[in-house]
């Protein structure tokens, strides 16, 4: 039985030509930048989120030191609700990310190997 071949030299034989490896070279590299732009974006949004949290942790404070009235308790736990939603949104974010990291980092070692071909 045959050993299956690493997936780049897979990759380089169906390719058959140093033409069809450097457009693969090249769609790789779009799709990575691609990934790299949204992560930006991704944590751009992330951070305006987290300062939104930072501040609204300085109202709770306030408002905790506030006598309590039942409309400021009802005011920190909305503020409580919206902290918990957006540090869930901020988890998420980051989670992908993390997936978007790795999969530019699998991207650029597709190709560097494809770069590594003999044709």
């Amino acid at each position: 039985m045959k050993t299956p071949m690493p997936f780049c030299e897979e990759l380089g034989a169906a390719a058959g030509s140093p033409f069809v490896r450097d457009m693969m070279i090249v769609k790789f590299q779009r799709e990575v930048d691609a990934l790299l732009l949204d992560e930006a974006e991704l944590r751009k949004k992330a951070k305006g989120i987290r300062s939104r949290v930072a501040e609204r942790d300085m109202v709770l404070g306030e408002l905790e030191h506030l006598v309590a009235f039942d409309s400021t308790l009802q005011s920190i736990s909305e503020l409580s609700k919206l902290q918990t939603q957006d540090l869930t949104e901020v988890a998420t974010i980051l989670v992908n990310v993390m997936k978007k990291q790795t999969r530019a980092t699998e991207l650029l070692g597709v190709i560097e190997n494809l770069k590594a071909l003999p044709y």
